[in-house]
């Protein structure tokens, strides 16, 4: 249970505390907040009297009494009292969401990209931002913010991004900076994964859980991580590169000069590259006409889609891809102790359950199996994962209660 402080110095840090606790009983009593959270009843009452005037919170009726005392006010976020952006740069596509303050998606907008450099990107996805506003009748001052979320590497709290493979003409850009310049709106910038996982826990399946991983499979895999209800970035902020864990020393040479990575294991990329060798190869497989017609035209969307349909090739090598991220949690799990993984990217479409029964097969293996129990399960989210995480990074910047600065004290 995380407790709070009745010290004036941190009454911010009380108030998220008391909104997160809220947020996740969808209907707490003044009572119970004050039970779970350690404050005082007149810290509590003070705290909420604020929050009550600010419209952040409503009154939604009485819960049950206990001892036939007098029935107890329940407490609620008001859905409408704020809303945020989400929105996903991606190498192929920009996709937008609208969310309410409750995590309910409001308006959605999806763009193929046809073009590639930063300006014209920014463009397409302010005006994609500019639209959902729009069409879901939200006036500007509800608006919190805009989350954006884009392929690594990039410095969040500086808001640049250093050219991500695959994405031409983007060497350090300040996307921040241009996109809050463009939208007028503040702009939060974080990575895919760290999105993904940030919007699992507000409104997925690690939905006030304290200690999880998102795994995060688009071009290449990597992780976002919560240790404590605290989002982990590690030192220098790279936390959750798990693509390139070392899996096998006689293993294929990686980009990032070691050998055996789980990313040459797991990434779409050399899924689709093994498929093909072992087409050439001769092998039977339902892709062979792709194959043979058009050799460039098979890729890991034909892929999956094969694997997902029951052809052996594609679900073997699918399969292998699972077993060798199975590997590489249990070596996570021991590490970090996480109650729950969670799944989800486009390279999870339609194969997530494959990984997922994997990736449970393995972790049933970790240390101290009669403590330990490590949950998996694929993200509903599916392919809207990183744009709504994008969103939910606002709120979670806006109102989650955090440590930061609490050392000093």
């Amino acid at each position: 249970m995380r407790t709070g402080t009745n010290l004036l110095k941190v009454k911010d840090y009380n108030q998220r505390l008391v909104l997160e606790i809220i947020r996740l009983g969808d209907g707490a009593s003044r009572v119970e907040i004050a039970e779970r959270t350690g404050l005082t009843a007149q810290t509590v009452s003070n705290i909420v009297r604020r929050l009550l005037s600010e419209g952040v919170i409503e009154e939604v009726g009485k819960g049950r009494s206990r001892g036939g005392g007098k029935p107890r006010v329940l407490l609620r976020l008001r859905p409408g009292a704020g809303y945020a952006v989400g929105v996903q740069i991606d190498r192929d596509e920009v996709r937008v969401a609208l969310v309410d303050l409750a995590g309910r998606v409001v308006g959605r907008r999806r763009h193929p990209l046809a073009v590639e450099g930063p300006e014209d990107v920014v463009k397409l996805a302010v005006g994609a931002v500019g639209e959902v506003i729009r069409e879901g009748g939200v006036k500007s001052g509800k608006v919190l913010g805009v989350g954006v979320a884009a392929p690594g590497p990039l410095d969040p709290r500086g808001g640049v991004v250093y050219g991500p493979p695959g994405m031409e003409g983007w060497e350090e850009v300040a996307l921040r900076e241009k996109i809050e310049a463009a939208c007028g709106y503040p702009v939060v910038l974080d990575n895919d994964a760290v999105a993904s996982a940030v919007g699992e826990r507000w409104i997925g399946a690690a939905r006030g859980v304290r200690d999880f991983l998102f795994v995060y499979a688009g071009w290449g895999i990597s992780a976002g991580i919560f240790v404590d209800g605290q989002l982990y970035r590690g030192r220098s902020g790279t936390a959750g590169e798990i693509g390139h864990i070392p899996l096998d020393p006689e293993g294929p040479v990686c980009g990032c000069g070691n050998r055996g990575c789980l990313v040459r294991y797991c990434s779409p990329r050399e899924i689709t590259a093994r498929v093909r060798r072992r087409l050439d190869a001769g092998e039977e497989s339902t892709l062979r006409e792709i194959h043979g017609r058009n050799p460039a035209a098979l890729d890991y969307e034909a892929v999956r889609r094969a694997a997902a349909a029951g052809d052996r090739l594609a679900l073997e090598e699918v399969g292998e891809s699972a077993r060798m991220l199975g590997r590489a949690l249990v070596g996570l799990a021991n590490t970090l102790d996480p109650e729950k993984v969670v799944l989800g990217g486009r390279a999870f479409g339609g194969v997530g359950e494959v990984y997922r029964r994997e990736a449970e097969e393995a972790l049933g293996r970790v240390l101290y199996p009669g403590r330990r129990q490590v949950g998996v399960e694929v993200s509903a989210s599916g392919e809207e994962a990183v744009a709504l995480g994008a969103a939910a990074l606002v709120l979670h910047d806006s109102y989650a209660p955090r440590m930061q600065g609490l050392e000093a004290l």
